[in-house]
């Protein structure tokens, strides 16, 4: 069963593969070189989260596990999967579990997972990085790059003032000169991140006031833009509220493939014409349940 934020992780990462993988490459102390996203289906019933190759000076497999919610057993879930991916591409491979927050650590994620036999032994160690990603400086995951700058809202830094943390958020997206589709889509994906860690009617009120700051920015203004040649409202509200409700549309998109496939044209159709940003996140996570599209759309 996907995992909730799966759909708005997975946006994140496509946005610059490359950024997740050099960033995360240097926490693991992995060479720098060229990567490449590979396949995560190892024919099993078991399927990690990301995976790629680094190919640098030692070539080598990066495999991030990103949780948000307490679960016991994964360190063995990532023993398991360390050991199949090694026998497919035989080259080694780095492990990190990626937590999103606070309550995703559970006590037996120490980094090391140990098997042993009847009598104790130590048949096998398993050593992986637990990367904590509210322990970092919001700096870290700007220096990063774009597609990982929505992390540094989840730190704790943000979490003692988040007013300054979005402004900074803001500046770091404008001066990347991040384009239309990128602002949009690093906006959206902060905005279901933050409600890991922040309560709903703040991140409502937060997101208004970035909405506002955002309409300095030239990015900002090449989707109003856009906005307005397709006959939209040129007030500023409702061009928010336009952009908001795409960002949520397409997350819905995205879970509702990854849960029932491709959706039929009329399906589709009928989604274009949900604007109702508070309705759209309620399908968000309707998705996760749903059995169907229909049963989706039916969802109030």
């Amino acid at each position: 069963m996907a995992k909730p934020f799966d759909a708005t992780l997975n946006a994140l990462i496509e946005i610059n593969p490359s950024e997740w993988a050099a960033g995360f490459a240097r926490i693991a102390g992995i060479p720098p070189g060229p990567s490449s996203v590979l396949d995560t289906d190892l024919a099993t019933s078991f399927q990690a989260d990301k995976l790629f190759r680094i190919d640098g000076e030692r070539p080598c497999l990066l495999h991030l596990e990103l949780e948000a919610n307490p679960r016991s057993g994964i360190p063995r879930e990532l023993m398991r999967y360390n050991t199949l991916v090694d026998l497919r591409d035989d080259l080694p491979v780095e492990t990190i579990l990626v937590l999103l927050r606070p309550k995703a650590f559970t006590s037996d994620q120490t980094g090391v997972h140990r098997r042993s036999g009847i009598n104790g032994n130590l048949i096998a160690e398993f050593r992986y990085r637990v990367e904590k990603v509210w322990e970092r400086p919001i700096q870290y995951w700007f220096d990063s790059g774009l597609a990982l700058a929505p992390l540094a809202l989840l730190t704790d830094e943000a979490k003692g003032g988040l007013e300054t943390a979005l402004d900074r958020f803001r500046s770091f997206v404008h001066t990347a000169k991040a384009d239309a589709a990128t602002a949009e889509s690093l906006v959206g994906a902060s905005y279901f991140l933050c409600g890991l860690r922040y309560e709903k009617q703040r991140i409502a009120a937060m997101y208004r006031r970035l909405n506002m700051l955002m309409e300095e920015s030239t990015t900002y203004q090449a989707t109003l833009e856009e906005g307005r040649s397709k006959g939209l409202s040129q007030g500023l509200s409702q061009g928010l509220s336009q952009g908001l409700a795409q960002g949520l549309r397409a997350a819905v998109l995205r879970l509702g493939r990854k849960r029932f496939g491709t959706p039929s044209a009329a399906i589709s159709a009928d989604l274009q014409e949900i604007s109702d940003p508070s309705r759209l996140e309620r399908l968000t996570e309707a998705a996760l349940d749903a059995e169907s599209w229909e049963a989706l759309l039916s969802c109030q």
